[in-house]
């Protein structure tokens, strides 16, 4: 039966953009939700490798493998959709291991893996022996035509430490096993995301390691290697550096398989396929966002209407840590208030949901914390992170949840708030004002501390708040920025003097101009910017004043 997808394909990128499609898979395991823990019906199988498809992807690591499912009929829904099989986890019994490899041989796939080190660790004794046995599986394996075997990590093989016992050097069981199997038959698939929360620098830890390391389980999340759990999120949205574990590792790795145990959707899947796809065209995103402050809420008191364990209190929701949480009762309604010790004009409210949320909800705002008022309401949450902007005044604020989405209570990981002390007047908008100002004004003209990214923000934010920079551009390099972003209601003469003033303080900010530097006719750099500035800002400056500078500022930037 042919599924029907709800998702749709990400756009293709550019050649050199990101990996090639060939290099890209996902562990089924991201669907675990769906596929359940056994072997699936074909029509659920169907479905979700149809999703999966139209994610984007053209290759798959199955779990559980092999199924129960003759091999001809998994292929031919393999085939239906265009994928191929990169490598799987399943079963390493020695009694069932012929008949995993010659599934993984029927399939094609390069690959014959498990979801640990297929033995145990917990000594050095106990690690070298399950070497010798994944070495002796590998071998099999080899001999029959298949790959090699892949051992994929958790925290405990990188955390589980003793003494090696001719050197004495203490070392990893991932180490024992890696120093104790032969590359010929046995390599690894690096779970980036768990070695990251055991405390690994991942980047490194490749360069070391790399021509033993063929696969990587491509993982993002929040809250690694801190109090609480780490918290897997879509790729790059987390607070795994990516892009330098990719680069540390394309001349070692064969695939580059995402996964993200029990995704919440399929759309989820599409993001992070365009991730490993286009990261190089996406730049990052943005490269600044609206700084609005802390939470009001965080640290504030809590009272909820239960919790469903003891260390799954209200405080944890309002903790600042994204790995701690508050979990209600299994009933509704339910709900959790926070004391923000004064009242504020609200004008935000963020809800990290954990997989517990709540399909339907209000929230609600109190002076006094007895009476409730009503300032926004959800009827269709779809759980994950719900970011509502509202209006209301209240020194309380509740989130009162209504309907359950799940067979559990509600759970959350954060609860944030955000607004104004009441009554306040509002910052007024800037005006409208040249480059000369700007420059001034942002840059601290006799203390320039800011980086090249922030030094871009603000003249992003300046250039979206003022008709003065009236054109929407890449700021991907200096030499962007330089050419747009500068005053245009000039005459040509003064336009080449604000470029060259902001070429000279973007120089400054990318560390190639230091102020201390000495410019020709005495002075320094710094002395040549500040009455730059000066002159700029003088409406009783002349074009003969404004030039000299202009050239002298275009010498300092020529040279650079």
């Amino acid at each position: 039966m042919a599924s029907t997808p709800t998702t749709t394909a990400a756009q293709e990128c550019g050649e050199g953009d990101g990996l090639p499609d060939s290099k890209i898979s996902i562990q089924l395991y991201t669907h675990v939700g769906e596929l359940g823990s056994g072997t699936p019906s074909p029509e659920t199988i169907d479905r979700v490798l149809g999703e999966v498809a139209n994610a984007g992807f053209t290759n798959v690591e199955p779990f559980n493998q092999p199924y129960s499912m003759p091999v001809d009929d998994y292929k031919a829904i393999l085939d239906r959709y265009g994928l191929e099989v990169s490598s799987s986890h399943g079963s390493t019994d020695r009694g069932t291991w012929p008949a995993t490899v010659d599934y993984a041989v029927a399939l094609g796939q390069d690959y014959i893996g498990t979801g640990g080190m297929a033995g145990n660790y917990g000594t050095y004794e106990e690690a070298v022996a399950t070497a010798a046995y994944v070495n002796e599986l590998g071998q099999y394996a080899h001999e029959h035509g298949a790959g090699k075997i892949v051992l994929h990590n958790h925290q405990s093989e990188f955390t589980t430490r003793y003494a090696d016992p001719e050197t004495g050097e203490t070392v990893s069981a991932w180490q024992v096993i890696e120093e104790n199997t032969d590359p010929r038959y046995v390599t690894f698939e690096l779970d980036v995301g768990w070695a990251a929360d055991a405390g690994i620098d991942v980047p490194a830890w490749i360069e070391e390691y790399g021509d033993r390391i063929e696969l990587l389980h491509v993982k993002d999340a929040v809250n690694v290697n801190a109090e609480g759990d780490m918290r897997q999120v879509a790729l790059g949205s987390g607070d795994i550096d990516l892009p330098a574990i990719i680069a540390a590792s394309e001349p070692y790795v064969e695939y580059y398989t995402y996964e993200w145990d029990n995704a919440p959707s399929f759309e989820t899947s599409a993001e992070s396929y365009r991730y490993l796809r286009c990261y190089l065209a996406d730049g990052g995103g943005d490269v600044c966002e609206p700084d609005d402050g802390p939470s009001l809420a965080l640290g504030r008191p809590v009272t909820t209407s239960s919790i469903d364990d003891p260390t799954r209190t209200g405080d944890k929701a309002v903790d600042g840590n994204a790995g701690t949480r508050w979990g209600s009762q299994w009933s509704e309604p339910e709900w959790i208030a926070v004391d923000l010790g004064a009242e504020y004009d609200l004008s935000r409210v963020v809800i990290d949901w954990e997989t517990a949320y709540a399909s339907g909800y209000e929230i609600q705002t109190s002076p006094d914390g007895e009476t409730w008022t009503t300032v926004h309401t959800v009827a269709d949450g779809d759980g994950f992170f719900d970011e509502i902007d509202l209006s209301g005044t209240g020194r309380h604020v509740r989130l009162y949840a209504t309907e359950r989405a799940t067979q559990w209570g509600f759970s959350l990981y954060e609860l944030e708030v955000y607004g104004t002390p009441a009554g306040a007047e509002p910052t007024p908008e800037p005006e409208t004002r040249d480059a000369g100002y700007w420059t001034s004004e942002y840059r601290q003209v006799r203390n320039p501390d800011h980086t090249t990214d922030e030094l871009e923000c603000f003249l992003s934010a300046t250039r979206a708040r003022s008709d003065v920079f009236d054109e929407v551009v890449d700021l991907t390099t200096l030499d962007d920025a330089v050419q747009v972003l500068w005053a245009r209601h000039h005459d040509e003469r003064v336009d080449a003097f604000d470029r060259q003033l902001l070429g000279a303080w973007l120089n400054v900010a990318a560390g190639s101009v230091a102020l201390s530097d000495r410019v020709r006719g005495g002075g320094t750099v710094g002395d040549l910017l500040v009455a730059a500035e000066t002159a700029r800002l003088d409406e009783d400056s002349t074009w003969r004043e404004l030039r000299g500078y202009k050239e002298a500022l275009e010498r300092v930037n020529a040279g650079h």
